[in-house]
């Protein structure tokens, strides 16, 4: 679609949503979401099983990678895995596994290495994988060092954003994320880089604090001098799209939350409106000229969550002035998830207790319907019990 088109479509949208005093003709009813999806621990295995370790999932940015040897630890779902950037500039994921007795090869965090020694026997590994150098090889009988090279994950780049894949069979990252990707086409995400990481640990299922980002209706209540100044709540537009992801669109009330923040050639929309980007199965970003927050959400068990906000912009001429600026940008982002993340425990403590046996959906929460009838379809609804299953009500209605 134009650009043109596409912004015709998004602010008619929006209007339309806001002169809306009715359910949306049309739009099914939505069934209540059963809450032991959130706290039953053989549910929680099925979606390790079948969708974390089947999915695309993001794993950090080129710009953490700046030099020929870069490498940073992905460390989600129980993984160690090296992000490297090779002597080559190739980007290649590998399992953090010393192939003689699988000691992790790398403990640090980040940093830049010509090659990867493990610190157990001195085993050596170039950036590309392969095995290079053996202590006392002569004592092994039948060693092939091109037969072990560092066991390798599936890697792939959308505009300088890192995503893996634990399953070797699966679809091409572009296919993946399309329907998404097509959403932000005129944003210019090669020019972002990462200004801050922050990162947090919630006793919640992944799911309870995921939801919380993923509608507007508690805006207004939770984050009142926050957010709500900045949006309008009432002209929010959820837009499904397939392989679990959705549009999310509405009108701001002013241009900027966080201060200046001029882009160069952006379109006008990005001005007048927030475009929210739900990314399945445990991520969400809305663009913004001034900066944005990629968040991603990972389980750590059936009943903890690791909440990381990533803090993505262009890059200051003026050193000081750059810092200045992401330094407010943050804090501030730290204020509005410190409103929330209160709310989360004594959520999932209700579920938890049998308090809240299911969740009613209006039709602004109508994403919390879409990924979990994703999950479903993902695992199969015939591996699901039956008290634990979504209604595939939207799916009928939608393509996907």
């Amino acid at each position: 679609m134009a650009t043109q088109d596409m912004n015709a479509a998004l602010f008619d949208a929006v209007e339309r949503e806001l002169a809306r005093t009715q359910y949306p003709e049309g739009f099914p009813a939505l069934p209540e979401l059963p809450t032991a999806r959130y706290c039953d621990p053989e549910f929680f295995a099925l979606e390790m099983r079948h969708v974390y370790r089947k999915t695309w999932l993001y794993a950090g940015h080129e710009s953490e990678l700046p030099a020929l040897g870069s490498f940073r630890l992905f460390e989600e779902l129980g993984q160690s895995i090296i992000l490297s950037r090779g002597t080559d500039n190739i980007i290649r994921a590998f399992k953090n596994t010393c192939r003689h007795r699988g000691a992790a090869l790398v403990t640090e965090q980040s940093g830049t290495a010509k090659r990867f020694i493990c610190p157990y026997h001195a085993w050596g590994y170039s950036t590309d994988g392969k095995l290079q150098s053996v202590p006392e090889a002569h004592n092994f009988a039948c060693l092939d060092k091109a037969e072990k090279p560092l066991l390798q994950v599936r890697c792939e780049s959308w505009r300088g954003f890192i995503f893996i894949n634990l399953d070797d069979d699966a679809e091409p990252l572009a296919d993946f994320l399309g329907p998404l990707a097509d959403q932000a086409l005129d944003f210019p995400l090669e020019r972002m880089s990462v200004k801050d990481t922050i990162r947090v640990e919630v006793a919640c299922n992944w799911k309870t604090a995921y939801d919380n980002f993923l509608e507007i209706y508690h805006v207004a209540t939770v984050h009142r001098e926050t957010i709500a100044p900045f949006l309008n709540s009432k002209t929010f537009v959820v837009t499904p799209l397939p392989n679990g992801h959705a549009r999310f669109t509405t009108r701001k009330k002013i241009e900027a939350l966080y201060g200046t923040g001029e882009i160069e050639g952006l379109d006008e929309r990005y001005k007048s409106l927030t475009v929210g980007l739900p990314r399945f199965p445990n991520g969400f970003v809305a663009l913004d000229p001034s900066g944005f927050n990629w968040m991603t959400f990972w389980p750590v068990g059936h009943d903890k969550v690791a909440i990381v906000s990533t803090i993505f912009g262009e890059t200051r001429d003026d050193p000081e002035e750059e810092k200045a600026y992401w330094t407010q940008f943050s804090e501030y982002q730290k204020v509005i998830l410190a409103e929330d993340l209160g709310l989360f425990p004594t959520v999932q403590r209700s579920m938890d207790q049998g308090d809240l046996t299911a969740i009613v959906l209006s039709c602004q929460e109508q994403y919390l319907q879409w990924y979990n009838e994703h999950i479903d379809r993902l695992i199969g609804p015939e591996n699901i019990p039956a008290h634990l299953r979504v209604e595939q009500v939207m799916a009928a209605r939608f393509e996907t």
